[in-house]
């Protein structure tokens, strides 16, 4: 009995004790102490903010969008306006596509509207979501907040 009760005892010390030292590396007021970077204010987020599975397209949609691009530009072809970069399309220009997904549109993206037989074979958007093309995507957005939650590259690979 006694040996369970130093064994409790040693364990809570132990984890005091763990706690102390955390709280020491962890103070401001020490300059020794390990404070995580912040990023600048001008610095993205390492990471987008997640979306909801249930947010993002159908495998039926994206089967769809796919077989819709392939037949529109082709495989490893280009939609028109947009220069293939690496392993998509960008307009001349950009290094790099001009939304995040789980971030809202930045300002002065307007997504164009969807061609008419691609809006046939997509189908009605979820309510409360519309679809719009930016950069030769198909880009799922939700019009409350005017987030990006899904995209289908219009690049399809040979």
């Amino acid at each position: 009995m006694h040996a369970v009760a130093r064994g409790v005892a040693a364990g809570v010390l132990a984890l005091a004790l763990a706690g102390a030292a955390r709280a020491q590396l962890d103070d401001p007021a020490d300059p020794g102490a390990r404070i995580p970077r912040r990023a600048a204010p001008d610095e993205p987020p390492a990471l987008a903010p997640r979306v909801d599975d249930a947010q993002r397209f159908t495998v039926l949609e994206r089967e769809r969008f796919q077989s819709w691009a392939v037949a529109e530009y082709g495989r490893g072809r280009c939609p028109p306006g947009l220069v293939k970069r690496e392993t998509r399309c960008l307009p001349r220009g950009q290094a790099r596509k001009r939304y995040r997904i789980g971030e809202p549109l930045p300002p002065g993206i307007v997504p164009s509207p969807l061609p008419l037989d691609l809006a046939r074979r997509i189908g009605v958007p979820p309510i409360g979501y519309r679809y719009g093309m930016i950069d030769g995507d198909l880009v799922k957005i939700e019009v409350a907040t005017g987030r990006a939650v899904d995209a289908l590259d219009g690049f399809i690979p040979k």
